[in-house]
């Protein structure tokens, strides 16, 4: 992976940042009558991600994601329709996607640190600066968390990843053009597709080393974006 200059960092936020509360996850599977394996939620969004991928899912379309993540942590096959239902019905809960990842608090500061502007770039319900700023991990000027330059959420600019136009949006707002920018994401289909289309260098963030079939670069954390930013 060759070093990065840059005038802009662009960051999904879910898979990137956060993941769904693994505390609501549980205990909505366990009011459901599902036992789940909590040490396996982690690894269950990035599973539930590549199937995404796999089917090619148009945006907003959870089915794949559900199936695959319930059946990670060990609902049987009979189960996974009436478990992915649970999930369906938590994906409106606004707030879900709250849970901090290990990475995101010292990556965030750690890219803040080197002077190049983030710009938050979601798919999301018009309610992801709000998620982010009560996990105390950024916010769109002075406050607990990094500050950040903006914050593009689809639910509020009706526009979403991949179409290339939410991404010339975010490149608008911080004035820069897209060979200066690289957009780092958790969803090849939604992140990788649409940062292409718009010309910006995508990076896809695969903690578990499972996506060697990715045509394009990777990296375990966004720690590891720091590294490279010149």
């Amino acid at each position: 992976m060759t070093d990065l200059n840059v005038d802009v960092v662009l960051l999904d936020a879910g898979g990137v940042l956060v993941v769904p509360a693994h505390e609501v996850i549980c205990e909505r599977f366990g009011a459901a009558g599902f036992e789940v394996d909590p040490t396996r939620l982690f690894e269950a969004h990035y599973r539930g991600v590549q199937a995404i991928d796999l089917a090619e899912a148009e945006p907003e379309v959870f089915d794949d994601y559900h199936r695959a993540y319930a059946a990670h942590v060990g609902v049987d096959e009979a189960s996974l329709l009436a478990a992915a239902e649970v999930l369906q019905g938590l994906w409106h809960t606004s707030g879900l996607w709250r849970q901090a990842l290990p990475w995101a608090a010292e990556g965030l500061a750690a890219i803040a640190a080197t002077g190049v502007p983030i710009v938050i770039v979601s798919n999301a319900d018009g309610t992801v600066d709000q998620v982010l700023a009560e996990a105390g991990l950024l916010q769109v000027g002075p406050g607990a968390g990094v500050e950040v330059f903006a914050i593009v959420d689809s639910g509020a600019v009706g526009v979403a990843k991949p179409d290339p136009a939410i991404f010339h949006h975010a490149l608008d707002l911080v004035g820069a053009t897209p060979d200066r920018a690289v957009h780092v994401g958790d969803a090849y289909q939604y992140d990788v597709r649409g940062a292409r289309a718009a010309g910006v260098r995508p990076i896809l963030i695969d903690p578990l080393g499972i996506r060697a079939d990715a045509d394009c670069e990777r990296m375990a954390s966004l720690t590891e974006l720091v590294d490279l930013l010149s």
